[in-house]
C-alpha cells in the first residue's frame, strides 16, 4: 500500500519559513492576519515563523497597519538588502552578471565582451564585473549596508553534472571537470554552482517569460551551439547525469548518426554550401536575411528546417504544451519559418511555437533568478534552525492536544 511519508520536524518548519516568507514577497508590507489567512498556518506558528525569519534579519517589522478593525496590526517586510547573489552566463568569449537580493530583483548588470576562452580567464572576467555591481549598488544604499555576494549560479553551454561542479567531458566540446567552478569560487570568493545554460533559460522562461503557468515546456536556443531546456510537469528536467536536452545530436534526415544537426561546426558547413564565410555567426546569417540578401535567406531555410525537426522529435517523446524559441532562434527571420515549417509539414503533431520576450536576457535571468533561490534556501534553514520555529511546533501541537 502507498504510504504518505512524514516530514521531519525541520523540514516542516522550513516549509512554514517558507510560506511565510514567499506571501511576504517583494518587500510589501504584510500584517500579520493577512499572512495567516494566505498561508492557512495557525496563528501560533505564524507568530513564531515571523519571529525565527526576524532573527535572521531578512524579515523586519515596518510600523503598524492603524486602517483595519480591531487593534493595529504589526506590518512586516522583506529586507531586500539582507543578501546578495550572482547569476553568471558564461558564453564562448563573453560574460555577463546580474547581482540579484533576496527578493529575486535583479540590481545591476555587466557585461564584458572579449573574454579568452579559458577558466582563468573567465573567473578574473566575473570577479571584475560582480564587483563592478556590487559597487554601483552599494553607492545607493547607506554606508552602513554591506553588499556581499555569498551564492552565485553559472550558465555554460555545457553538460553540466548532476553534482552541479563538474562539466562533463563530451567529444568536440571543451575539457571537463570542476576547474571552471573552483576558479569562479576562488575569484569570487563564495559558494558557486553551474547550471546549463538552456537549463537556466527555461527557468527564467517559466519565471518571467512566456512559459509562465505552462506545466511543460521545452526552450529550443540557438546562438553558438543549439540545445534545449525542458520544463515537465512544472519541473526542470535534467536528465539522470545532466545530459537532457541536448537536441543537437538527435538523429536529422540525411545526416550521420551522430552528427551535428545545429551548431558552430554545422553552420560552417551550411554556409559554405551556400557561398557564405564559413565563420558567419547565427546572428549575422539573420542580420543579413533582415537586409534581404538571398543566400543568408536560403540558409536560414535549412537552420529552420532543423530546428523544426527536433522540435518534431522532443514532441513525440514528452509532447510538451509549448515551445519557446530563444536567443536568435527568437528573432522574426527564423521564428517565422520554424512555425511556417510546423504547419506545413508536421501539422499532425500540436505543436505550439512562441518567441522569447527575454530573448538574450534569458540565461542571466535565469542564473540570477537560482542565486536568489539559494540564499532564499539558506534563510529557510536558519530559521527553521531557529528556537522560534520549534516553540510554535510545540504550541501548535499544545492546541491541537486541548480541542
Amino acid at each position: 500500500m502507498d504510504t504518505t511519508p512524514a516530514g521531519t520536524p525541520a523540514l516542516l518548519r522550513t516549509l512554514n519559513a517558507r510560506a511565510v516568507l514567499d506571501v511576504l514577497g517583494t518587500g510589501a508590507q504584510v500584517a500579520r492576519p493577512d499572512v495567516v489567512s494566505a498561508t492557512g498556518l495557525s496563528k501560533t506558528t505564524v507568530a513564531q515563523t515571523l519571529r525565527a525569519l526576524e532573527a535572521t534579519g531578512v524579515v523586519t517589522e515596518a510600523g503598524l497597519d492603524r486602517d483595519r478593525r480591531g487593534p493595529a496590526a504589526t506590518l512586516y517586510r522583506v529586507d531586500p538588502d539582507y543578501a546578495f547573489g550572482l547569476g553568471i552566463d558564461v558564453a564562448r568569449d563573453r560574460v555577463r552578471v546580474a547581482l540579484v537580493d533576496v527578493t529575486g530583483a535583479i540590481r545591476a548588470r555587466a557585461e564584458r565582451r572579449d573574454v579568452k576562452p579559458t577558466t582563468t580567464a573567465r573567473a578574473r572576467a566575473a570577479a571584475e564585473l560582480a564587483r563592478a555591481c556590487v559597487n554601483d549598488v552599494a553607492a545607493r544604499l547607506p554606508e552602513s549596508t554591506a553588499v556581499e555576494v555569498t551564492r552565485a549560479v553559472a550558465a555554460v553551454p555545457l553538460i553540466v553534472g548532476a553534482d552541479q561542479r563538474t562539466i562533463r567531458r563530451v567529444p568536440g566540446y571543451e575539457k571537463g571537470g570542476t576547474d571552471l567552478v573552483e576558479a569562479l569560487e576562488d575569484s569570487l570568493g563564495c559558494p558557486v554552482s553551474l547550471e546549463n545554460d538552456l537549463n537556466l533559460a527555461a527557468l527564467a522562461e517559466q519565471r518571467d517569460g512566456v512559459a509562465a503557468g505552462v506545466r511543460s515546456f521545452a526552450v529550443l536556443g540557438l546562438g553558438d551551439g543549439f540545445g534545449a531546456g525542458l520544463v515537465l510537469d512544472g519541473k526542470l528536467h535534467r536528465g539522470f547525469a545532466g545530459g537532457a536536452g541536448e537536441v543537437s545530436f538527435l538523429p536529422h534526415p540525411a545526416r550521420a548518426l551522430g552528427s551535428e544537426a545545429l551548431g558552430a561546426s554545422s553552420l560552417a558547413v551550411l554556409a559554405k554550401e551556400h557561398g557564405l564565410p564559413d565563420d558567419v555567426t547565427v546572428k549575422q546569417l539573420v542580420d543579413r536575411a533582415e537586409h534581404g540578401d538571398g543566400a543568408s535567406n536560403d540558409a536560414l531555410d535549412e537552420v529552420a528546417e532543423r530546428i523544426g525537426v527536433v522540435a518534431a522529435s522532443v514532441a513525440l517523446v514528452v509532447e510538451p504544451e509549448l515551445f519557446v524559441l530563444t536567443n536568435q532562434a527568437a528573432r522574426a527571420p527564423i521564428a517565422d519559418r520554424v512555425k511556417r515549417f510546423l504547419a506545413e509539414k508536421i501539422a499532425v503533431l500540436p505543436i505550439q511555437v512562441v518567441s522569447s520576450e527575454l530573448t538574450c536576457d534569458a540565461v542571466v535571468v535565469g542564473a540570477a533568478r537560482s542565486a536568489s533561490d539559494a540564499l532564499r534556501d539558506e534563510v529557510f534553514r536558519s530559521a527553521a534552525a531557529h528556537p522560534a520555529s520549534g516553540e510554535a511546533e510545540a504550541a501548535d501541537e499544545r492546541e491541537e492536544a486541548a480541542s
